[in-house]
């Protein structure tokens, strides 16, 4: 499911750039395909904590995954607020970016439980 992901993030990152580029809207091309990258990341490294915190045999991961989710978003927000503070259509463009990631992250989630008959 998340191969599926990250392939289309990487195309949607391709043909934003590409048609934001031709409008006239570089800045927010690439600010687009930060954001998509931030999301990739987010999610590799929401991944890793998960895999890490099962296999360490915890039964009391809540607090520590939370933590993490924490930081991790706050270290998202900060990055997203400073380029747009540098540059507004950098920043826009990270913000729909992330926005755009995570949408074909639940559309890519869903058409893995319809494959599988897990939702009727």
């Amino acid at each position: 499911m998340l191969r599926r992901t990250i392939f289309a993030t990487l195309g949607v990152g391709v043909v934003a750039l590409v048609v934001l580029c031709l409008v006239g809207y570089p800045l927010a091309g690439l600010g687009a395909c930060i954001g998509l990258a931030l999301g990739i990341v987010n999610i590799r490294l929401v991944m890793s904590t998960a895999s890490r915190l099962n296999a360490s045999g915890t039964t009391k991961v809540r607090r520590p995954m939370a933590m993490n989710t924490l930081s991790r978003l706050g270290l998202t927000t900060v990055i997203a607020i400073g380029l747009a503070i540098v540059n507004l259509a950098l920043g826009m463009g990270v913000l729909g970016g992330i926005a755009v990631f995570y949408f074909l992250f639940v559309v890519s989630l869903v058409v893995t439980l319809l494959r599988q008959g897990a939702v009727t």
